[in-house]
């Protein structure tokens, strides 16, 4: 596979390229509102069997099938050691009501850490990119455990910063300040 993945980087043919195209292709055939069958450019996509579990979840609610499936739902109480309003992906039985979460209970020490964490990671991303604080993003950059050091978190959140400013108008005054230097 990594073979592979290196041929079709070194031919401009990236996975983000090919995807690209793909929903492009996608775009218009949807514009045919006859259109009665699953494109075949879904399976080459990845995720072929999004659009299914989605009808399946959509169904499972419309018709109170009372089913489990694992969706992402408000916590309200699955996972006793996190917030009730924070988002978690778990096992939930699909009522017309919308997911009701069941329980999982406390976590052990260790995973209950690695849990906190992430979920505290992902609640500072979110306040960076609603508020364009630069320190809440840097502190979940920070806190990320897949980066190493304080100072590779700065440079890290910099650059992508600069990378992609045009779409993160509400750090414009960040944004300058890194350019300035």
């Amino acid at each position: 596979m990594l073979k592979k993945a290196i041929e079709s980087y070194q031919k401009g043919e990236t996975r983000a390229e090919v995807v690209k195209e793909v929903e492009r292709e996608l775009f218009e055939l949807y514009k045919d509102s006859d259109l009665k069958e699953k494109p075949e450019q879904l399976s080459k996509r990845g995720g072929a069997h999004y659009s299914d579990a989605a009808c399946e979840t959509i169904s499972s609610i419309y018709n109170d099938k009372q089913n489990i499936m694992v969706v992402s739902t408000r916590n309200n109480g699955a996972l006793p050691d996190l917030p009730d309003d924070v988002a978690v992906e778990v096992s939930s039985v699909m009522t017309a009501a919308g997911p009701k979460p069941i329980a999982f209970g406390k976590l052990n020490a260790a995973a209950r850490g690695y849990l906190q964490l992430m979920k505290a990671m992902e609640e500072l991303t979110i306040e960076a990119a609603v508020t364009g604080d630069y320190g809440a993003a840097l502190q979940a950059f920070t806190i990320n455990p897949l980066v190493p050091a304080g100072n590779i978190a700065k440079k890290l959140l910099d650059e992508m910063l600069i990378a992609h400013k045009d779409y993160l108008p509400q750090f414009k005054d960040s944004i300058e300040k890194i350019e300035k230097k």
